[in-house]
């Protein structure tokens, strides 16, 4: 294939470049194209290229990258700041810097920095109130410190993590339904069971899981009995700490309070070991806990 004659075309606004052959590096692909505005590189594994070309495309506003073996740095992409609309990356390997680079790019909409094997870093806690001022969807990885799949260092940093997200889940609860959050095994507040044999009593509470009753959104510690467990929506049985809720209560004459209250009902069946605990009991009272419940 002449694949030079892409070239000719200067005026091009869209260029998606699925699984090709395309082996080594090809600068006319990303140098003559000023006008283009829609860039996607999916699963093009043998394609070399550097973020530093995206200075030859001022108007770009969609930038799509997966499975690539492209080299840069996050702060490549500030040429475009005032361009980029949506930015979504997935297993790039030498990618690298700070998610918040992208906090002050006016017309940002959407940011997905995927989940595997991404070494852009950084923590949601540096989020303040005017970054991302136009952001609807966001997801982050692990390696993000409270990303999706996050593992926390303290029990303390929970509440700060979701305070700080507060606002994107609000706008976009389905984004943050499947997040994989708990503490870690590494944490000083972690604690074994001495009753972990005991299938009368659960585990401790080191799960967090979003839920929500009607439009309401909250967030609770919960120990679940099952892998899956943490959307929205899922039946895994969980023994639940009380919850901690984001919204106020909508109003009796509301049109969802009915199914706000059918949903909350359902959630407060789950609260009865852990009930009067927002957070995780320390070891002492989890053991007295135990002790209580097998003594019953």
């Amino acid at each position: 294939y002449d694949i030079e004659v892409l070239s000719n075309f200067t005026k091009l606004t869209d260029l998606e470049l699925y699984p090709t052959p395309l082996n080594g590096r090809y600068p006319f692909l990303f140098n003559n194209f000023q006008f283009l505005q829609k860039l996607h590189v999916i699963n093009c594994f043998s394609l070399k290229w550097n973020l530093e070309v995206l200075g030859s495309m001022p108007m770009l506003k969609d930038l799509h990258i997966q499975s690539s073996p492209v080299i840069g740095n996050t702060r490549d992409f500030r040429v475009l700041k005032d361009t980029l609309e949506c930015i979504e990356f997935h297993n790039l390997q030498f990618v690298e810097g700070d998610f918040m680079d992208f906090a002050d790019f006016p017309h940002l909409t959407m940011l997905c920095l995927g989940l595997f094997d991404v070494r852009v870093r950084g923590d949601v806690r540096d989020i303040g109130a005017n970054d991302f001022p136009q952001l609807k969807s966001l997801y982050l990885p692990e390696i993000i410190y409270g990303g999706h799949w996050c593992y926390f260092d303290h029990i303390s940093d929970v509440p700060d993590v979701i305070r700080a997200l507060y606002r994107f889940i609000k706008i976009d609860p389905d984004r943050f339904s499947d997040c994989n959050w708990g503490l870690s095994t590494l944490s000083p507040d972690w604690y074994d069971s001495e009753y972990q044999e005991n299938d009368a009593v659960p585990g401790p509470p080191f799960d967090v899981q979003f839920v929500r009753a009607g439009k309401r959104l909250g967030w609770r510690w919960g120990f679940h009995y099952e892998e899956e467990w943490y959307d929205f929506d899922s039946s895994s049985s969980c023994q639940s700490c009380e919850i901690n809720w984001l919204d106020p209560e909508p109003d009796r004459g509301s049109d969802d309070y009915e199914t706000y209250m059918i949903q909350l009902s359902n959630i407060e069946q789950e609260i009865d070991f852990f009930r009067g605990y927002h957070q995780p009991p320390t070891a002492e009272e989890y053991n007295r806990l135990c002790r209580e419940h097998i003594s019953t």
